[in-house]
């Protein structure tokens, strides 16, 4: 049998808290203890955040962690931290079927509103001079036309980065249920940060210092074909995670070439 390691109180100056202090008669506290105290730390600061608006919910699955860590840590001559380890991985699991659909479409819906927000706009500036450009024949038009196309890739973009979120978060992990992309930037952000590249890369494409081709498609015609620009747009958005990276390789070997 393992002997308890720590002293595991409630935190009565902090709502919804748990107090971890080794015994003082220890002088090693096992490996297994210690990944439990770790684990239920980080799953207490989640569930502090994800059920902050719904008390009662909050202060069950408090409640059932400070059970768990109590069973596992304290006890004399009966800890039972395996135990307690395995029984948390279910309670983590709980939460997760509970609360997953519900963060997911949540955000989904967020990042579709704001993309709508940031592109409608810009797209009826684009179809605008496009249809313009279909009744006059003027050689600032003209200019405008080339210009729309671009406004089609910023738009494309966003759509991308809205079908990328779908494509890639299938399954929330438990961490991901109070901070669902890794680089925590708020979806505006996002969205602005990937359009601007998608724009960037648009002009490679533009002076063919990138040229891409699929099938019959090529980055050539960005700037003469809407369709075009509109399905390299949705691909760059798609992209999302990598199109900062190629960026920033490719302007290191434009200037390392010095």
């Amino acid at each position: 049998m393992e002997k308890g390691c720590y002293i595991v109180v409630k935190n009565e100056a902090i709502p919804n808290d748990i107090i971890f202090s080794v015994k003082p008669s220890i002088s090693q506290v096992s490996e297994n203890q210690q990944k439990l105290h770790l684990e239920i730390e980080k799953t207490l600061v989640v569930v502090r955040k994800l059920f902050e608006n719904t008390p009662i919910e909050l202060q069950h699955y408090f409640s059932q962690l400070l059970t768990l860590a109590q069973a596992g840590l304290v006890p004399e001559e009966n800890a039972q931290p395996t135990i307690s380890f395995n029984a948390l991985q279910q309670l983590k699991a709980e939460i997760i079927d509970k609360k997953s659909g519900e963060v997911k479409n949540t955000y989904f819906k967020t990042l579709g509103l704001k993309a709508a927000y940031l592109g409608l706009p810009i797209l009826i500036v684009a179809l605008t001079i496009k249809t313009i450009y279909y009744f006059k024949n003027y050689d600032i038009i003209n200019n405008l036309s080339t210009f729309s196309n671009f406004l089609f890739v910023w738009c494309a973009s966003l759509i991308g980065v809205w079908l990328s979120f779908g494509a890639r978060k299938t399954v929330l992990t438990f961490e991901e249920l109070t901070t669902i992309e890794e680089d925590r930037l708020e979806p505006v952000i996002r969205l602005i940060f990937v359009g601007v590249m998608a724009l960037m890369f648009s002009l490679l494409f533009y002076k063919e210092a990138i040229v891409l081709e699929i099938g019959k498609i090529s980055t050539k015609s960005i700037t003469t074909d809407s369709f075009t620009a509109i399905i390299f747009g949705v691909f760059l958005g798609l992209s999302e995670k990598l199109i900062g990276q190629k960026l920033t390789k490719k302007a290191t070997s434009l200037f390392e070439s010095l």
